[in-house]
Order: structure tokens, then sequence, then C-alpha cells
């Protein structure tokens, strides 16, 4: 997961300036909180010492590995913020990332993923799933994926050379029941795992940017205020309106392919939008309609906004007259210069606009 963005930094960097992520000061008796959730985690989780505390962002995205004197056995705990897709949807990118990686030389599943109730949660709203490595140091792995609240999700690894798959899922719900879960946290959707997608994008052709109007300027503003805005903002500018169901997501294979360790996803029964789930750490960029020109001028054309989600920060495109590819998706975010940019995270938000859009 978070080691390949950090493999990644260090071969881009200068070795001068090369660096891990930056280590955590929790003393070596003192449990681990999460300030932000109020989740927290013992020293030690099933028999194993806490060896490594890490913030690839702060407060965002940390991690907590866990291992034995032996080295048997290796676990480790990501808590970091939810800012696209579903539970449904980055398990299924940790289980194509696990699936993928030389250590595990190739994973058999124990079982299809099966929803369960996190501690103190009503709802089956996690997902877990265990399998049997194929070569390798390791014998079995397993993943549990779960939601803390609307606002954080919680992902534990756990790697073992002697337990055989079944094994070590008895172990993993033990983790998962031995975490310090905050009294009150907001239920959330059932979770049901990802199907693949029955139809393709309507794709019609290469997007070209719309002209700059005082439609699609506006569409971008809007949508850095909203990407700024708290939750609680957000929250009293719902009030009125009805509560939104929650999109399920489905795995566009077909879209897939050329993406790397990114996967294309889509909510089910639509082909006009999909997010490019990066990798398995929760960010991702988002094609969609843009709703908000139509509603500044109803004699707007059609357009669809790119997005792309950093768990503190979201960047917006020119929008394109049509849905573009996903890969010419990914060229645009790499050539082009972003539109609008805010903050999403902390007491000072901070709105970035591009002038030439608002002429």
């Amino acid at each position: 997961m978070r080691l390949l963005l950090a493999a990644i930094a260090l071969c881009v960097a200068s070795p001068a300036i090369a660096q891990q992520p930056p280590q955590l000061k929790i003393g070596a008796s003192e449990p681990y909180r999460h300030k932000p959730s109020g989740l927290t985690l013992p020293t030690t989780l099933d028999g194993l010492q806490r060896t490594s505390a890490v913030a690839y962002v702060p407060d965002l995205d940390e991690a907590l590995g866990f291992d034995n004197p032996a080295n048997n056995e290796t676990l480790t705990v990501y808590v970091f913020r939810n800012v696209t897709g579903s539970v449904p949807l980055w398990f299924d990118r940790i289980d194509w990332v696990a699936s993928h990686r030389d250590i595990y030389g190739g994973l058999v599943s124990l079982h299809a993923p099966a929803a369960f109730a996190p501690t103190g949660q009503g709802n089956a709203s996690g997902l877990i799933g265990s399998y049997s490595v194929s070569k390798g140091p390791y014998r079995s792995t397993a993943t549990a994926f779960m939601p803390l609240g609307p606002d954080w999700y919680v992902s534990v690894r756990y790697s073992s050379k002697t337990f055989d798959a079944a094994t070590l899922e008895t172990h993993l719900r033990a983790v998962v029941a031995a975490i310090g879960w905050p009294q009150t946290t907001a239920p959330q959707p059932v979770a049901v795992p990802v199907e693949t997608c029955t139809t393709p994008l309507a794709l019609s052709g290469e997007a070209k940017p719309v002209r700059h109007d005082k439609a699609t300027g506006g569409a971008l503003l809007f949508g850095a205020l909203m990407a700024s805005a708290s939750s609680d903002e957000k929250q009293k500018m719902a009030k009125d309106e009805p509560t939104a169901p929650p999109v399920t997501w489905c795995r566009d294979i077909a879209a897939s392919i050329g993406m790397g360790s990114s996967g294309v996803y889509r909510p089910v029964g639509t082909k006009d939008r999909y997010l490019i789930a990066y990798q398995d750490a929760g960010r991702g960029l988002m094609v969609e309609p843009d709703a908000v020109s139509i509603l500044i001028d109803k004699k707007a054309k059609p357009a669809w906004s790119l997005t792309e989600y950093e768990v503190a920060a979201a960047a917006s495109y020119i929008q394109r007259d049509r849905l573009p590819a996903p890969d010419q998706a990914l060229k645009i975010i790499k050539t082009e210069r972003t539109a609008s940019k805010a903050t999403t995270w902390g007491d000072k938000r901070n709105i970035q606009i591009d002038p030439d859009v608002l002429k």
C-alpha cells in the first residue's frame, strides 16, 4: 500500500532529500490514538508488538506495524480519510493489489469477501478476506477493511508464515475486536462486494475542453467552495435536502486495461461517469457530468468535470465536452494545470482558482 508510494518518492527524489515517511511521536509503552476519530490501538495486538508508526499524511493517513521476534507474523493497521469510493470499492482494490504483489506470488481465496459488523457497529459495514499464498515467505494473508463513521477508513493486513488461511482469519477477527473503537460511531451502509459492470462506458471520441463562460467558471468555483466546506457546513447546507442513497459501485474491467495498479469503477447503472481509484490508498480521479453548469445557465451545453481527490485537497480541471476515456483523463491531469484547487482539511481552508477560467 503506502510502501509503494514511499518507494516512488525515494526513486524520484535526489539522494540528498530522499526521505522515509515521518515517524509518529509515540512512547514505546504509549498506545496509539488517532486524534480526529478517537480510535486507539494498544502497543500489542494478538501477541505482536508494535514496531513502527508512520504518518504518510499526519492525521489523515497513518500506519502502525506489528511483528513478533521470530518474524513469523506481521500485522499492519492503516487509518486514512474517506474522500472517495466506498468500503467495497477499496476492499476490491486492496484485493487486487495484494494479488499482484511478488511477495505473495498469487493468492487463493479461502472464501468470497465476507461482510461483518466491526465492534460497536450494528451494520455489517466491513469486509474480510483470507488467502493462501502461492509462494514466498508467507503461508497465508488476510485483510479486514471497514469504515469508522462516514469520514474514515480502517484497513488491517495480517500475514503469517505458520497459520493457514482459516486460522489466520480467526486471529484477524480478534485483532479487529481488540481495536479501541470510539464509543459512538455513526452507522454505515452494509458492505456488499463489488461486481463487474455489465455495460460499457458511453464513449464517443476524444473529449475536448469546453469554452470558458460564466457557467463553466461558476461550476469550478462552486465545486471548489463545496470541496473546502467543513462537514458541519455541508450538513447545514443539506439539512433540507433528502438524504441521497449510498452509491453502489461496479468494477469496469474493460476500462481498467492499461491502468496499471489503478482501477476504474462506476456507480451501478451509469455509463457516463467513473472513478479511477489509485492503487489501494483511498485517492482517485472522479469524472462525471457537470450538473452545476446547467443550473447556472440552462442553455449551457453538457460538460464533464474532472476532479482529483487527495486526502487533504481536491483539484479540478477544465471541463470536457464529452466523457473522456480513462486514459485520456489521466493524460489531462498529467499535462494540464489545475483550474481550481481547494484544501479540504484543517482550520484554514484555501481555494485557488485559475483566473483565466473566470474571464
